[in-house]
């Protein structure tokens, strides 16, 4: 059975920003256009740590990397992002149309901390295969902030219902955040 923990996530302070302007895509999904809109939507927003842009001055102690380890520090320095008091979990949920029709349906699911397991224990399994290139990126950008930025999307069984019933019973309550995209 996969192990799963609580953490003390990393989150922009309320009131601070509006998410609107400083939340992304994944970015993976973001394009050179969508990138270029982030930048101009905020100073704070996230993109400029999980996909920052190069420049021709880049070196090895000035990079997109570096850069983003400096957002980091500044931020939370700064009060704009704040690291939660108490270990949780996180409920989140997304509601989206299916493209091409009016249909809508609602993803829900939890954060929380995995624990790292070998393919071979066969407890973890693969879902896709990755491209070199965006492990080495993404992997650059954990040595340099020591964070991990975006969610790693698992499936669980749920026979009995019991983690969709903690689910819907805390939807209940009015979302810490909320945001449209």
């Amino acid at each position: 059975m996969a192990k799963v923990y609580p953490f003390r996530r990393l989150r922009y302070a309320p009131g601070r920003v509006p998410l609107e302007k400083v939340l992304t895509q994944p970015y993976d999904k973001i394009s050179a256009e969508m990138q270029d809109r982030y930048y101009a939507l905020h100073p704070n927003n996230i993109v400029r740590i999980v996909l920052g842009k190069p420049t021709p001055e880049d070196s090895g102690s000035n990079n997109v990397y570096t850069r983003a380890a400096r957002y980091l520090k500044d931020w939370r320095a700064s009060g704009i992002l704040e690291q939660e008091r108490e270990p949780a979990f996180f409920v989140y949920f997304q509601q989206f149309t299916i493209p091409g029709s009016r249909e809508t349906h609602v993803r829900k699911g939890f954060t929380g901390l995995g624990h790292l397991e070998n393919y071979a224990n066969k407890i973890v399994y693969p879902h896709e295969r990755t491209l070199t290139g965006p492990k080495k990126d993404r992997l650059e950008l954990l040595r340099h902030t020591r964070t991990h930025f975006e969610q790693i999307f698992m499936l669980y069984e749920d026979p009995a219902g019991e983690i969709d019933h903690l689910l819907e019973k805390s939807a209940k309550r009015n979302a810490d955040m909320q945001v449209d995209d």
